[in-house]
């Protein structure tokens, strides 16, 4: 009988850990989520004119993400990967852009050749700055390298003439293949300073010719099946 007694303690005292455990992992997801969610809104607000631009890419992600599961395409990468984290990470992919001087982040014209160049080093920034998290945090965990990987890579090419790093094809993680596509959607249709905003038929037309030149041509070809569910946003 007392066998069974401990026994029965022994089960109820290892749920009482397992839902201790589970109620700090929520709290540090809380957490995690609730940081991110500041630091984006800084980059984000700095960028005078933006809208909803970080809000509108989380969102697209989900969708795209999730079209391509279904569709099978990088179903080997996408696998190993929560998606509800990738999407959450993704929020810092222009973080980078909190370090460029607001002349130029916010300027009205066409960026002068020099002041481009200043621009396209928030990818890099970005890396540096999330580097610095995982240093001070001492945790290289899944969120923080995904959201490392869209902020360095989300402005390389498909055909190598992107930057920072000029990589090609599936040298370019796919973070930042995903993201490439869904950054240039959403500045597509959205109004900004210096440009009116193009329709969703127009941004697609435009993306779809530019894939296999700066797109994954499996994205794309995602990304335009699933184009209605993007216009929804």
């Amino acid at each position: 009988m007392q066998n069974t007694n401990t026994a029965s303690d022994n089960k109820e005292n290892l749920a009482a850990q397992i839902s201790q455990l589970e109620e700090k992992i929520n709290q540090f997801q809380k957490l995690q989520n609730g940081i991110v969610s500041v630091v984006a809104d800084i980059a984000e607000y700095r960028s005078k004119g933006t809208g909803r631009h970080i809000e509108h890419t989380a969102a697209y992600l989900k969708i795209l993400i999730k079209a391509m599961l279904e569709r099978g395409k990088y179903t080997i990468e996408l696998s190993g990967m929560d998606v509800d984290t990738l999407c959450s990470s993704a929020r810092l992919y222009d973080v980078g852009k909190i370090v460029i001087p607001e002349t130029v982040l916010n300027k009205p014209g066409k960026l002068s050749n020099e002041e481009f160049e200043i621009m396209k080093t928030h990818a890099v920034q970005g890396e540096r700055i999330i580097d610095k998290i995982i240093a001070i945090t001492g945790n290289d965990v899944e969120f923080l390298n995904n959201a490392k990987l869209f902020a360095g890579y989300h402005h390389e090419r498909w055909d190598g003439k992107g930057y920072p790093r000029g990589l090609d094809r599936l040298n370019i993680p796919l973070q930042g293949r995903i993201m490439a596509v869904i950054d240039v959607y959403d500045a597509l249709v959205s109004e900004r300073p210096y440009k009116q905003a193009f329709t969703s038929e127009e941004a697609v037309k435009i993306i779809m010719d530019s894939t296999g030149e700066m797109f994954d041509p499996l994205i794309a070809e995602v990304f335009y099946d699933a184009r209605e569910q993007f216009k929804k946003n």
